[in-house]
């Protein structure tokens, strides 16, 4: 008999599947999914029979690589403003990346009490949805934060040391094994290794690793279109395949001049590209 759910944990090689009658499978993947090189993810919606083999995945509205999800509603990027200290070019890659697969961004600015807040201001001018917090504060809109959380699936993923197992320790209260999670994160290492879906009320959530570097996996024409305002802005240059460099008439660089764009990160934007061309000294 074939049933359908979605994955929900991958564990050594086991697939944890959440069927639509709500009832959780471990299974293994068949040997066609192997044969095809096909690999199953997190948030995955699949087939599988005998309640025992994964057999069919099915069409994906977006995918990401790090870290490895799919279908996405929305992501909550968790950056500190203060130890560690922050890193514009970490969060426009992380930006880009999501961005790129047209999934919807928020960010939550931690350590609100260390850093200075201008990251904060500066990227709720650029359109983002942002929120600013200090882990112990009571006083924080958590409310608010978990308004942007219903009825949807999303994954929260961030630098180490940022405060994100705060946060989601502040959001909800976690069940025994989250909290253990939650306890090696706290340690100062991140030690989390499973990437799993776990549900809170009408929410599903997805926390996931953090890390302190990311290499951008975007081809140069991806990355020029990836962040939600230039693939807008993108429709006013010249030339359709415009990378926003060395081109004329590009209108990225008109909104810079018009300083509705920051400069750090035009300046991130171009590290990233050059990253992607390889410092390539023949581009012209």
């Amino acid at each position: 008999m074939i049933k359908e759910g979605q994955i929900i944990k991958i564990i050594a090689g086991f697939y944890d599947v959440k069927s639509f009658d709500n009832q959780i499978f471990r299974l293994r993947a068949s040997g066609s999914l192997r044969d095809n090189n096909i690999t199953p993810l997190v948030g995955d919606y699949v087939e599988f029979k005998d309640e025992q083999l994964l057999t069919k995945i099915k069409p994906r509205k977006n995918e990401l690589i790090r870290p490895k999800v799919a279908n996405i509603d929305q992501a909550i990027i968790v950056t500190a403003l203060s130890e560690p200290s922050f890193s514009s070019l970490l969060l426009d890659k992380m930006l880009a990346i999501i961005e790129s697969q047209s999934i919807p961004v928020v960010i939550i600015f931690t350590k609100s009490d260390l850093g200075n807040q201008q990251p904060y201001y500066d990227y709720q001018s650029q359109g983002y949805k942002c929120f600013m917090i200090n882990n112990h504060d009571n006083s924080s809109n958590w409310n608010e934060i978990k308004n942007t959380l219903k009825n949807k699936l999303t994954v929260f993923t961030g630098q180490s040391g940022a405060g994100k197992t705060s946060l989601l320790n502040n959001l909800f209260n976690l069940s025994n094994e989250t909290n253990e999670i939650s306890k090696a994160l706290n340690r100062g290492k991140h030690t989390t290794r499973v990437v799993e879906i776990f549900e809170e009320e009408n929410m599903k959530i997805i926390d996931t690793p953090g890390f302190s570097s990311l290499v951008i996996n975007l081809t140069k024409e991806e990355l020029a279109k990836s962040y939600f305002d230039f693939k807008n802005w993108s429709k006013l240059c010249e030339f359709n395949s415009c990378l926003h460099y060395k081109e004329k008439n590009c209108e990225i660089k008109k909104q810079l001049e018009m300083k509705k764009l920051l400069n750090s990160r035009y300046e991130n934007y171009i590290k990233m590209l050059l990253e992607i061309l390889g410092a390539k000294k023949n581009y012209d």
